[in-house]
């Protein structure tokens, strides 16, 4: 037993992941690209498709974590890096998410995240930007497949401080955060053509959440003038928040931030999951600050069943959704409802 611990002893001691500091300045189009000394980051596109047969909302996905082992270790079997995706489309005709998820440690041809410019793949799913400065997506799940295109109409939106984005009241707890909206959509579904408009966040991350925080509620908007609105809050196990913030881009392309003082979030509109039977809020109201002036946004879903159970992949049971509100539409993403978070 001695000498099997002193074997595995390379494999098990504890990695150093990068700190999140402020006033680290994001530069593109590196940072579109993955950061594999932190020990967490993801791309996440959300979006509505316009399709033949109405609208439809859309999920994609990728994530890159960096496990707690000694990396210096050689062999090549240590899963330095490990990606997965999760990908879902929300029909109203049908009533429920079409999803998938797939997971592979990086390397072997089967995964990779490339640093310097976004470039994720995961088997046959891949997530790029390509030399024309489109982001591309092309994957397929259990009965959709997606061919797409996004074209940036607006800037990326530098989220927090220029790009540092606090997550919780305490040392370290935040992440590095950009979002791009307003992204034209073109490409085909299911073979297909389609349009639409889509949404882009990227964070990456050590220490993201308070040890108090159950989960969080995020929301991004792409509202109808050409604004943008980013809202979230980190809730503790009474449902309160330990922090909150966001961020509104007038359609003149004035940024406001916005502090913990300036987002209240109401749950409401609760739909139960025959599945997980998990309690979800997913008619919130949102308040935001903007000028001295509060915006009161009542968010009402694609459709109550937007339920994602990542499990199989490694993550969580969350609600990610197509919404809509007065003005806007964008996604509502819920985690914590089912159990309690853990990054």
């Amino acid at each position: 037993m001695r000498l099997l611990l002193l074997l595995l002893a390379p494999l098990l001691l504890a990695a150093t992941f990068a700190p999140v500091r402020p006033g680290v300045p994001l530069r593109f189009p590196v940072d579109h690209g993955a950061h594999p000394d932190f020990r967490t980051e993801w791309w996440y596109v959300t979006g509505w498709l316009n399709t033949a047969k109405g609208k439809k909302g859309f999920q994609i996905t990728f994530f890159r974590t960096r496990p707690d082992l000694d990396t210096a270790n050689p062999s090549a079997f240590v899963p330095r890096q490990v990606i997965f995706a999760h990908a879902a489309l929300a029909d109203p005709a049908r009533g429920k998410l079409r999803h998938a998820a797939r997971i592979a440690r990086a390397g072997f041809g089967l995964a990779n995240a490339r640093v310097g410019d976004m470039d994720v793949t995961l088997d046959d799913w891949r997530l790029w930007r390509g030399k024309d400065g489109k982001l591309h997506a092309k994957l397929a799940g259990d009965g959709f497949a997606f061919d797409l295109a996004f074209t940036p109409t607006q800037p990326v939106i530098l989220q927090g401080e220029a790009g540092f984005s606090r997550k919780g009241p305490g040392v370290g707890e935040a992440s590095h955060y950009y979002s791009w909206p307003h992204l034209a959509v073109a490409g085909r579904l299911d073979g297909q053509a389609v349009t639409g408009a889509a949404w882009l966040d990227r964070e990456w991350s050590s220490t993201l959440m308070n040890a108090r925080a159950v989960g969080w509620d995020w929301l991004g908007l792409n509202m109808d003038d050409g604004s943008a609105v980013t809202l979230f809050r980190m809730r503790d196990k009474a449902g309160a928040a330990l922090w909150a913030g966001g961020s509104h881009r007038s359609k003149s392309g004035v940024l406001s931030v916005l502090k913990p003082d300036d987002v209240r979030w109401q749950a409401g509109g609760w739909w139960q999951s025959p599945r997980s039977k998990a309690r979800w809020p997913v008619r919130p109201v949102v308040w935001l600050r903007v000028g001295g002036k509060w915006r009161e946004l009542p968010v009402t879903p694609m459709m109550a069943d937007q339920e994602l159970d990542s499990r199989m992949s490694g993550g969580p049971v969350y609600w990610e959704g197509a919404v809509t509100v007065p003005g806007g539409r964008g996604y509502l993403e819920l985690t914590g409802y089912a159990a309690p978070l853990r990054m």
